[in-house]
């Protein structure tokens, strides 16, 4: 057990080199976009003068307000399926998998595409969702359609199908860990009081699992909120999320408006962490372990 008090000076100076690493590659960065997002005149200038016309020229596009709605709406709905999905595959693992060996390896199987960038990750769908690609040749194989499909690749459809797949496995890793914290002696205790299935899992299990299920669903929110990359290779030309709009303002050198859609972005993350850390208290997460 450490000897050190929480609030002696020593753990003061133990936290110094992580608190200057926090201060250099994050608190100053958020700062410096502000300051940009506010500069006014004509040249880009540590003098220039601060003023909210960026901010009211962004406002004043109803374009640019429709993506922001269009953004928080596609979030939203890769979160819902992303929870579903993810919570099935993770009560799949620790509930119905027994054997400790092929637990591991389907755990590992849908682990290691992740040691692949996003991009990488995202490219790869490109093949399926294709005119001839793997989904639409499958499809006039079966007999499904006698045509190829052209509303998966450059689509909206496109564009969630990929998301999903690279982002299930985040909703599903904390739900996996709170729901390998449960003692078996609690779902016992209630089926000996007559309890039905459904009902262990609506009053027992699912309470307890559901700080994993807010830690995934944050970590789903925040990824979905900043992906481009997935967005430009799937959507093509024809979509954009409010991060597309970021990297074209940015290759157009609007600095100044790169600026104020990141400030606006952050702002939105901001909103969603809060309001899920009010939903339940995570840090019951690990708590009992």
């Amino acid at each position: 057990m450490s000897t050190i008090r929480v609030r002696s000076p020593a753990s003061y100076w133990l936290a110094a080199p992580a608190a200057l690493w926090m201060l250099g590659v994050v608190v100053v960065p958020i700062a410096l976009l502000v300051w940009v997002s506010f500069w006014g005149g004509r040249s880009f200038s540590p003098a220039s003068p601060l003023t909210f016309d960026n901010y009211a020229r962004f406002f004043a596009n109803p374009t640019y307000i429709r993506l922001i709605g269009s953004t928080v709406l596609h979030t939203l709905t890769l979160m819902a399926i992303t929870g579903v999905l993810g919570y099935c595959i993770a009560y799949f693992l620790v509930m119905k998998v027994r054997h400790p060996g092929w637990r591991l390896a389907l755990f590992l199987a849908f682990v290691i595409p992740f040691w692949t960038s996003t991009l990488i990750r995202a490219i790869a769908w490109v093949p399926f969702l294709g005119v001839n690609g793997v989904i639409n040749q499958f499809l006039m194989f079966t007999g499904a359609t006698q045509s190829p499909i052209e509303a998966f690749l450059y689509s909206h459809a496109g564009i969630t199908m990929a998301q999903v797949s690279l982002y299930t496995m985040m909703a599903a890793g904390p739900v996996v860990y709170m729901l390998g914290s449960i003692q078996p002696q609690l779902r016992e205790a209630a089926m000996t009081l007559k309890a039905t299935p459904v009902v262990v899992f609506t009053r027992v299990v699912f309470p307890l699992t559901l700080p994993g299920v807010v830690i995934g669903q944050v970590l789903v929110f925040l990824n979905v909120m900043a992906d481009f990359a997935t967005v430009a290779t799937i959507g093509g030309n024809k979509h954009a999320l409010l991060p597309n709009l970021v990297l074209l303002f940015y290759e157009s050198s609007q600095l100044r408006g790169a600026s104020v859609v990141a400030v606006l972005l952050m702002i939105c993350m901001l909103i969603g962490v809060i309001v899920a850390l009010r939903v339940v208290d995570v840090r019951r997460l690990g708590a009992d372990r």
